[in-house]
């Protein structure tokens, strides 16, 4: 995002736009949860103070990925207020504002993204091997129907006899 200096009055000057995403300058991997999937978008106000230029506003991006807690598609805008004060030359007429808003939208991402704020984990296995608790087969009464049993609980150890313990004679070196 270019800011032209050079237009900003008195009362400072308002600036909405957007820049492609490839200026997140995200490296695809496919080990990413999350990648940007649309453009950064911005809405800021500027206002010059003698040679000090602030910037108040928001900047966001669209990202799409799996979600961390369901497993399913994700599709969120994340983004965060912004900030910025920076000392200006009186001969500079634009200041690239991109790194700052850049850097406010990936500190926004979160460790664990999710697909909304409601999502909810998967369903824990039922504690009974035939049926879950809303009457639904178990995942696992497959398994135990070929088995004979229960594959997922774990069996008693048995009870073996100990061994005696015996000790190697010690044998004297000269």
């Amino acid at each position: 995002m270019i800011l032209p200096v050079s237009r900003l009055g008195p009362d400072g000057a308002r600036f909405e736009g957007q820049d492609p995403k490839e200026v997140l300058e995200w490296p695809p991997s496919p080990r990413d949860v999350v990648r940007p999937a649309g453009p950064m978008r911005w809405r800021l106000e500027a206002q010059l103070f003698g040679t000090e230029l602030l910037v108040r506003g928001r900047a966001e991006a669209l990202f799409e990925g799996t979600c961390c807690r369901c497993g399913g598609p994700l599709s969120r805008v994340y983004g965060d207020e912004v900030t910025i004060s920076r000392e200006v030359a009186p001969d500079e007429t634009d200041v690239d504002l991109t790194s700052e808003l850049r850097e406010s939208i990936l500190l926004a991402l979160p460790n664990n993204p999710v697909c909304s704020d409601d999502c909810r984990p998967p369903r824990p296995l039922a504690e009974d091997a035939g049926e879950a608790d809303d009457g639904a087969a178990s995942p696992w009464s497959a398994l135990d129907a070929l088995s004979g049993g229960t594959t997922h609980e774990q069996p008693a150890p048995p009870d073996a006899p100990k061994k005696p313990r015996t000790r190697k004679p010690k044998t004297r070196r000269s």
